[in-house]
């Protein structure tokens, strides 16, 4: 072999070793596209370790899969024994029981995709660089135990909704644009946080402290009018946005500040073009840390 063949092997050889680094020129439609073919492509990968990690959740225990019931229903129950007590008045014409429980059921789906994807990128970052398998596989199997939580605390909902309220006047468009808004916001937030949470481990603390304060900020217990100097928030913290947003849609068929809920949806979907972006640009350098 030739001495130009020689150099021509190595410039081959060195374009492809830089070329993970190629990554930093795509779009974010480009991204989405990426990422979104990484989840078809490992569909079968997802059920499989969605599977392995509902089973494993009651494996030696007595109970078994009643378990898997049982534990999304217990942040619900202890404001439903709160409810019991008086502790709560009536909101916005609602039972107190069904007021809390509707909004508790949003808040732990709303910050499920905050939490999760830095969960998942923290802890399963080894294990993807030993499998190859995709950080984005790996996130979305994880949703699937959100929905099936989210899905079982939805039932005890309407259970309480039928025994102790009139029946809800939906409005669909307005509550399926708050439900997917809120969504995207949401979880934007949880993809770009996953990655400064691979370098900075407090990311993931500072931001469970946060949500564990911003559940009395955000109208899931009571409302947010009604807090005084902090009424403010009902319009600048945009979770509570969305979720006054679903609640009145759903029970009220209105939305009380449409405008306001507009303006967070479209943050919600610049947001997510960077976080596809940035998650998609950063995940190979995150897995090169292990």
């Amino acid at each position: 072999m030739t001495d130009d063949s020689h150099s021509a092997n190595a410039r081959d050889i060195g374009a492809k070793t830089v070329r993970p680094n190629g990554r930093f020129r795509a779009g974010s439609v480009e991204a989405m596209r990426a990422l979104g073919g990484e989840i078809q492509r490992h569909r079968s990968h997802i059920a499989t370790i969605f599977s392995g990690e509902f089973k494993s959740a009651s494996r030696g225990t007595w109970l078994g899969q009643f378990w898997n019931v049982i534990l999304p229903l217990v942040p619900i129950s202890v404001y439903l024994l709160l409810v019991q007590l008086r502790v709560f008045p009536s909101y916005d014409g609602l039972d107190p029981a069904v007021y809390i429980g509707f909004n508790v059921t949003l808040w732990y789906l709303m910050v499920g995709l905050i939490q999760r994807p830095m969960t998942v990128v923290k802890h399963r970052i080894a294990e993807t660089m030993k499998t190859a398998l995709p950080l984005s596989v790996a996130i979305a199997s994880s949703f699937a135990q959100l929905l099936f939580d989210t899905l079982v605390r939805t039932i005890l909902v309407i259970v309480l909704i039928l025994f102790l309220a009139r029946w809800p006047l939906v409005h669909p468009l307005w509550l399926v644009f708050a439900v997917v808004s809120a969504t995207i916001f949401c979880f934007s937030i949880g993809l770009i946080l996953s990655i400064f949470n691979a370098v900075f481990a407090d990311v993931e603390r500072v931001t469970n402290i946060l949500l564990q304060y911003g559940i009395f900020v955000s109208g899931v217990i009571f409302p947010i009018s009604s807090m005084g100097p902090l009424a403010w928030l009902e319009t600048y913290n945009p979770l509570a946005v969305f979720l006054s947003a679903i609640r009145s849609s759903f029970f009220f068929a209105q939305v009380p500040s449409a405008l306001v809920l507009c303006i967070w949806s479209a943050a919600g979907l610049v947001l997510s073009a960077i976080a596809v972006r940035f998650f998609y640009v950063m995940e190979r350098r995150i897995r090169s840390l292990v």
